[in-house]
């Protein structure tokens, strides 16, 4: 399992390490106040919303996070209940001015662009991973001061895609492959790279490891325009979106 496997990794050795994860950190809550509005007891803070979706859903395995959306407390919020909306975070809605593509709302559960689920799941496993590893930091939202740290930070790979101006969608050819990752100040790859199964998605990992190992060191990507305080403890931010 991925979780597994960081824990070990990162405790294995002292470098600096840069993790991008694939899915929505938080909830929106620039538009309402709340994550979850109405509610009697909505979380306050990101930590305290990993805290919730967690305790909510108990010792399920592979961080499974359906009993969260099907808790009567929330039901009603995500597609299909009367709460309803389809709300974004202030950083889906940059991403989509900026042309780098379209975000979906993480209270959409069905449907092929549905991020709902794996973004619940992947909340379990930021909070599970911050408290097995004791140099992780997640970004924005912990400091990371620390040379030594590991930083996880979140991605959307169909933004790094567009950024190059190379493609639009998912990539599933070398010679695309190769031209993104040039704009990336990487090295080409083999023709045979993406053979097997799920090009696309291997396309998509090489693609976020080359934007991130070029991206990391310009100082405005951790630091866009509308990050302010409150959101570095509620929102989040898409690595990469200025």
């Amino acid at each position: 399992m991925f979780a597994d496997w960081l824990v070990k990794e990162t405790f294995s050795g002292n470098d600096r390490v840069l993790v991008g994860l694939d899915f929505a950190f938080s909830f929106p809550r620039h538009d309402t106040g709340e994550f979850f509005p109405g509610s009697p007891d909505t979380p306050y803070t990101v930590f305290d919303l990993w805290r919730h979706v967690d305790g909510r859903c108990g010792n399920t395995e592979s961080f499974y996070a359906g009993t969260f959306v099907e808790d009567k407390r929330y039901a009603s919020y995500f597609q299909g209940g009367v709460r309803y909306e389809h709300r974004l975070r202030m950083t889906d809605e940059r991403c989509h001015r900026m042309g780098w593509g379209r975000p979906e709302t993480v209270f959409k559960l069905v449907g092929p662009a549905q991020v709902g689920k794996g973004s619940l799941a992947g909340m379990r496993v930021l909070h599970r991973l911050r408290g097995e590893i004791p140099r992780l930091r997640v970004w924005p939202f912990d400091p990371s001061e620390s040379r030594s740290a590991t930083v996880a930070v979140e991605v959307y790979p169909g933004a790094f895609v567009r950024m190059s101006e190379a493609a639009k969608g998912k990539v599933r050819d070398v010679k695309t492959l190769n031209r993104i990752l040039e704009f990336y100040d990487s090295e080409s790859l083999r023709d045979d790279v993406l053979e097997g199964g799920a090009p696309g998605d291997r396309a998509d990992a090489l693609i976020v490891a080359a934007a991130l190992r070029h991206l990391s060191g310009k100082g405005k990507v951790w630091n866009p325009p509308g990050l302010c305080a409150a959101r570095r403890w509620h929102e989040g931010w898409i690595f990469g979106v200025t």
